[in-house]
C-alpha cells in the first residue's frame, strides 16, 4: 500500500530508484574518484611534490571550511591518507 503511494507521488523517480541504478552509479562514481585521486597524487609525486606534505595540506584545507560536511571530513582525510600510503 505504501509503495503505491510512493509510485503515485514520485512517478518515474520511483521506477528509477527501484532499479538499483542509483547504487551502481554511486559505486562507479566512487571508483572514478579514487582513480582521479590516485592519478593526481602520482602526477604530484612525479613533479617533485612531497605527498605527505600535500596530504597534510589537503587535510588542513578540509578542516578550515565550514561548508564541508563535518561527518565526511574525517572520511575524506582518511581516503587521502590511504591513497598516499598506497603509493609509498
Amino acid at each position: 500500500m505504501a509503495a503505491a503511494r510512493v509510485i503515485q507521488s514520485w512517478g518515474m523517480a520511483y521506477a528509477y530508484l527501484s532499479t538499483g541504478r542509483e547504487k551502481v552509479m554511486s559505486e562507479d562514481m566512487e571508483k572514478a574518484l579514487r582513480m582521479a585521486l590516485k592519478a593526481v597524487l602520482i602526477a604530484a609525486g612525479k613533479q617533485g611534490l612531497d605527498l605527505e606534505d600535500l596530504s597534510n595540506a589537503a587535510a588542513d584545507e578540509l578542516l578550515q571550511y565550514r561548508e564541508y560536511d563535518s561527518l565526511h571530513v574525517p572520511m575524506a582525510i582518511n581516503e587521502i591518507e590511504v591513497a598516499v600510503d598506497a603509493l609509498a
